[in-house]
């Protein structure tokens, strides 16, 4: 049976868009204002444009990028993995292109490539032009999903092109890298500056030589932790408002495809374990993309100044405990540092962890979505 686009995902996506779009907009309004700003303290004239020109050029920009990010973001996601082409003869491991196929012509959508990436995290996802997209599998889906929880996911995939919000996905994709790497200078900056300051106290004369660069940084690390922050909210915003209907609509219509919810379920809790690494807290486009919040990227190498290390460090864990009997002096100051400890500092190192550590969710809880396809599955039943 053909797949109709979800009219509701249809709206939600036409806002998340504009979203984009806007969010692009402040974008490029912010870097040519500080271009505009270097050049006019550097005593050059800047050209100043009447505002309607202005706002007009910046949205031409904006919509630009956001076109340029719909038509090549998706590929990132997939661009540092080995991915292996099934050819358009064959059917690759298990079957999975006939599969494809034939789910496609069902649903009336053109009929997606297939690629295989070699990696032992279970995920797939849809990447390129709606015209023609190509879906990626891991090998290590192949290994954990059995014939009709793949066909589930297949399906599922099906009815993301079906519903035809990969452009914008692929766009808000493309925002979220965008963010991805901000945090990453970030923390970097923040080493940097950590590293500069430890220098500076231990010389003793270095506080005054790098008094200047300290301040720098500082004011450098704060304007792109800020920047950062900004550009994860707005995240949060665009994908609060279509994530959830976009993956509740395609697993409504992988269900339709299949006639058999329950598979979708049972793929979802076989993929959804361990899709959010506490390891890696990063919201790269691949977890946008997949069928989980699971990030495909290379693996993170140990890193000691992830933002839970560096709350660690300024707020470690206190131990009052004395060896013998403390006296009541000793209780006296037990009993400050205890009490200081329990309403300042341990409120303020959560607070900081869950400020720093706070990322979008790109998917609908996986115990929502189960649920739902079991009472799917009830209803076909009845």
């Amino acid at each position: 049976m053909p797949l109709a686009p979800d009219r509701r995902l249809q709206l939600r996506i036409a806002g998340a868009l504009a979203l984009v779009v806007g969010l692009n907009a402040v974008l490029i309004a912010a870097i040519a204002w500080s271009g505009a700003t270097v050049l006019s303290a550097s005593g050059r004239s800047a050209i100043e444009p009447g505002l309607p020109a202005a706002v007009g050029t910046v949205l031409a920009c904006a919509v630009g990028l956001v076109a340029v990010q719909a038509r090549y973001g998706s590929r990132r996601a997939v661009s540092g993995l080995d991915l292996e082409d099934v050819d358009g003869g064959g059917d690759g491991p298990r079957n999975v292109a006939s599969r494809v196929r034939r789910l496609a012509t069902q649903a009336d959508v053109p009929v997606p490539s297939v690629a295989v990436a070699d990696r032992p995290e279970p995920g797939c996802l849809t990447v390129g032009r709606q015209r023609s997209p190509t879906i990626v599998l891991t090998t290590g889906l192949l290994e954990e999903l059995d014939d009709d929880e793949l066909e589930a996911a297949l399906a599922h995939e099906i009815a993301h092109v079906a519903n035809r919000d990969l452009p914008v996905v692929t766009a808000v994709a493309a925002t979220v890298a965008i963010g991805d790497r901000l945090l990453e200078r970030e923390r970097l900056l923040r080493r940097v500056l950590e590293n500069t300051v430890l220098i500076a106290l231990v010389t003793g004369i270095g506080v005054v030589v790098f008094a200047v660069p300290i301040l720098v940084l500082g004011v450098v690390y704060l304007a792109v932790s800020a920047v950062a922050r900004t550009v994860l909210g707005a995240n949060a915003i665009v994908l609060g408002l279509f994530s959830r209907t976009r993956e509740y609509a395609a697993d409504r219509g992988a269900s339709r495809l299949t006639g058999n919810p329950a598979a979708l379920a049972s793929a979802l809790e076989a993929l959804g374990e361990g899709a959010r690494p506490r390891t890696d807290a990063r919201v790269d486009a691949s977890a946008t993309l997949g069928i989980v919040p699971r990030s495909l990227a290379l693996e993170a190498t140990a890193d000691d100044g992830t933002d839970e290390s560096w709350v660690e460090r300024f707020f470690p864990s206190v131990s009052f405990e004395l060896i013998g009997e403390p006296n009541r002096f000793e209780r006296a100051v037990i009993g400050i540092g205890t009490r200081i400890h329990a309403r300042l500092l341990a409120p303020a190192a959560a607070g900081a962890r869950r400020l720093l550590g706070w990322r979008p969710a790109t998917h609908p809880p996986a115990t929502a979505r189960i649920e739902r396809l079991r009472t799917l599955e009830r209803r076909r039943r009845e």
